[in-house]
């Protein structure tokens, strides 16, 4: 392949990326599937839209005289570099900051950083305003409830067949990476 042929298509998958990260960012800023109250679900099937356009877009483009370099091979590896790379950014950066304990911390403190603020302090406002005020223990359990692995049994809940599933799972990916069992273990 020549230098000229493989910038040529280099350039054409950025193009595609660029323009479909656009897209999938100002989709939130849309009333564009409002109505899913989970933002992580909410985020994926945005991402699965801007994917849906693109490939539309790359299909119209690969029907053009111009398009002979890009090959439907090209499409593809497009979508999925698209998808895969702002599905990692959005489960590690937006998803993290909507419901991260550290950055509700990072935010707080930094508000207060003319005064130094103890333990005590700092536990006392993440209950008082995370969990409580902010209601991040009712948010989580409605989160587990819509993705079903959670269950309302009376005035409580139970966890699921799916959820006992996810447990395995994780608990199986604790074991492999060597994370603390705390978590899966109170």
């Amino acid at each position: 392949m020549k230098i000229k042929t493989f910038c040529m298509i280099a350039l054409l998958h950025s193009f595609f990326f660029i323009v479909g990260t656009t897209l999938f960012i100002l989709l939130f800023h849309t009333t564009l599937f409002k109505g899913i109250d989970v933002f992580f679900y909410r985020g994926i099937v945005l991402l699965a839209v801007s994917c849906i356009l693109i490939l539309l877009g790359m299909v119209v483009y690969k029907r053009s005289s111009q398009a002979s370099l890009f090959t439907y091979r090209d499409v593809i590896l497009s979508i999925v570099l698209l998808a895969s790379i702002n599905l990692v950014f959005f489960t590690h950066l937006p998803v993290t900051a909507e419901r991260s304990i550290s950055v509700f911390l990072l935010s707080h403190i930094d508000k207060h950083s003319q005064t130094t603020l103890t333990n005590q302090e700092i536990t006392k406002i993440v209950v008082d305003k995370y969990l409580y005020e902010f209601g991040a223990i009712d948010k989580r359990l409605y989160e587990q409830i819509i993705s079903g692995n959670i269950v309302r049994d009376g005035n409580g809940y139970k966890i699921s067949k799916r959820g006992k599933f996810l447990l395995k799972m994780y608990t199986l990916i604790i074991d492999v990476f060597n994370i603390d069992k705390k978590l899966i273990s109170p």
